[in-house]
């Protein structure tokens, strides 16, 4: 396998396609590209600013918004600087204010929509350098042209989910990133002329590894979502070929399409050859809808610990239960597997994380003794072909001898649609829950509501709602 790394493919990208209009931002009616050799060089200029300001081998927090600055800003750090610890541009001052203390960080770079937030913590944290994402190709830069970092090192922290307390921050490297890189092409090979429409959040794996990063492979052409409200006027301008979401997206292309009797196909611009879905489980009948009409709707697996992808299949108009046939460079297997072949997902291969940053004994148990990660996840397989079960199974056992299953509490969420996922726990022993919400959401009602359907022994007695995925315990 080859190695790849950012600073090569900015080389070859400079070799190869210089004038090729690669990232694309909304202008007017339109949308304005920059060439792949404005962005390798505001890439380096970035490097080049951040190196002088004493950021070499530090750890980065990327507070905001997708946009063009934020991918130099990402790359730059990735490539050539310290580390780029992405997160939410949802999280508010505490949950920025925990990242800073896990990471031990010693930059935030935000942009102006998170400039009160940032500038009122700077006075907090003097010893942390408080940055303006639209300003860094303006400071002060180095001499030199900065030189590459160690593929092997971390590069990236991204915090993952989990059940309780703190988030763990996930340590991935340019090697781990791009291990998937080759399988993938073999499922869908990419090509400059591909335009993707990125509206996923780029602080995850999904969207910053498997849109953004990947794209440095080939100069797919990249298109950034303005609004997403307006992401159906803006598929009709530009037409993509590629287009990754979560299944909520789908079933509302779906809805709509349904309701106006209009085709997905011209729905998505006309001209999609690859739809991605990833994030959470797809219902087969959803993508039966998808692929009746003509779309390559390719169901992936895979984890922030795992760079993202596990499997993704083959385009195949008949499979609309799997998630897909396991990458050709991932071991799997299945552990206590039972009489329908059934369990917990397990994986090794260049692919996984070093490691939780700062958390050893976390580290340790995610991983069997043959270095196998161990995903949570149940599952079976058919060859390489895998499909999805869901989470092991959790018993809560309460203080009054009656147990509790959380899958079911947290399945009685599943009617509100503000809530994009629900962890159930005790704490103190009492049940709890965190609700992760999508959009603003009356956490303490809706618990109200879903306990009318539960009975007494099983019902929630706290609930704390957290934007977009950042976990913390109930205090």
């Amino acid at each position: 396998m080859k190695t790849y790394e950012i600073d090569t493919l900015l080389n070859l990208g400079l070799e190869q396609y210089p004038e090729h209009l690669y990232i694309f931002e909304r202008s007017g009616d339109g949308f304005a590209g920059k060439t792949f050799r404005t962005f390798a060089q505001d890439v380096r200029r970035t490097a080049s600013a951040l190196l002088h300001l004493g950021l070499g081998g530090k750890n980065c927090i990327l507070y905001a918004a997708n946009s063009y600055h934020y991918m130099t800003a990402d790359a730059a750090l990735m490539g050539y600087v310290g580390t780029s610890c992405t997160i939410s541009k949802e999280w508010k001052a505490d949950d920025l204010r925990r990242s800073i203390g896990i990471l031990q960080a010693a930059a935030v770079i935000y942009d102006v929509d998170r400039s009160e937030i940032s500038q009122t913590l700077q006075a907090e944290f003097p010893d942390v350098q408080f940055l303006r994402l639209e300003t860094l190709t303006q400071l002060p830069d180095g001499d030199t042209t900065p030189l590459p970092s160690d593929p092997s090192r971390c590069c990236k922290i991204i915090f993952s989910s989990g059940t309780t307390g703190m988030p763990k921050a996930v340590m991935l490297s340019q090697n781990r990133m791009f291990a998937n890189w080759e399988s993938l092409c073999l499922r869908t090979p990419f090509t400059g002329e591909d335009r993707d429409y990125l509206f996923l959040p780029l602080s995850h794996t999904y969207s910053g590894i498997c849109n953004f990063m990947y794209s440095l492979c080939t100069g797919m052409q990249l298109y950034l979502c303005s609004d997403t409200k307006k992401i159906t006027e803006e598929l009709q301008i530009v037409k993509p070929t590629v287009f990754c979401a979560v299944p909520l997206i789908y079933e509302r292309i779906h809805a709509v399409c349904t309701e106006h009797q209009l085709s997905p196909v011209a729905a998505l611009g006309g001209c999609v050859k690859y739809l991605f879905c990833g994030g959470a489980y797809c219902k087969p009948e959803l993508r039966r809808y998808f692929k009746d009409a003509g779309l390559n709707l390719l169901e992936a697996y895979g984890l922030t610990e795992t760079s993202s992808v596990i499997s993704i299949e083959y385009p195949d108009p008949q499979d609309t239960e799997s998630v897909g046939t396991v990458m050709e460079n991932i071991d799997i297997r299945i552990a206590d597997a039972d009489e329908n072949g059934i369990g917990e997902i397990l994986v090794r291969g260049e692919n996984l994380f070093a490691g939780y940053y700062a958390n050893p004994e976390a580290t340790a148990a995610a991983f069997d003794a043959e270095g196998f990660f161990r995903t949570g996840d149940l599952g079976r397989l058919d060859g390489r072909k895998l499909y999805l079960k869901g989470r092991k199974r959790r018993m809560l056992l309460l203080s009054n001898g009656e147990n509790v299953y959380p899958d079911e509490l947290e399945a009685a969420y599943a009617a509100y649609p503000q809530i994009a996922k629900v962890k159930v726990y005790v704490q103190d022993g009492q049940i709890c829950a965190a609700l992760y919400a999508r959009s603003e959401c009356d956490g303490d009602a809706v618990t109200a509501e879903v306990n009318t359907h539960l009975p007494r022994y099983a019902q929630i007695r706290k609930t704390e709602v957290i934007p977009d995925g950042i976990e913390t315990r109930l205090k």
